[in-house]
């Protein structure tokens, strides 16, 4: 092999690498509040229902809190860093990316889940 071959598989080997590196280190699993609570670890992705009643929003702080209830029906604080998004008053479920740090869930991503027009109606 030519020296310029060499140097080619090996950059693209280096590169591959990087990627898979990089892919691994910011992939985050699915997880429930007690599993979070146990964790301990960072960048999770947190499913579930928002509790209508406690949700606040501190425009000045761009700060959001509010408690959710997973499927489990465990239930925990998140406090969202970052402005409301403008659909958080129609959602009905969210997942909150982020870390549990004591006993409350901050997060500085939310994937909001709003009710689709286009699902149907539920049939008796």
């Amino acid at each position: 092999m030519t020296r310029g071959a060499l140097l080619t598989i090996s950059l693209a080997t280096l590169g591959l690498g990087g990627m898979v590196y990089a892919f691994l280190n910011s992939a985050s699993p699915y997880v429930t509040i007690a599993e979070a609570k146990q964790a301990g670890r960072q960048n999770v992705h947190l499913p579930g229902e928002i509790l209508k009643p406690t949700l606040q929003t501190d425009i000045t702080a761009r700060q959001v809190r509010f408690r959710m209830k997973d499927e489990k029906g465990d239930e925990v604080q998140v406090v969202y860093n970052g402005p409301a998004p403008s659909n958080l008053g129609t959602a009905t479920k969210v997942v909150a990316i982020g870390t549990m740090t004591g006993d409350v869930f901050e997060c500085d991503k939310m994937l909001i889940k709003c009710p689709s027009k286009y699902e149907g109606e539920q049939k008796s």
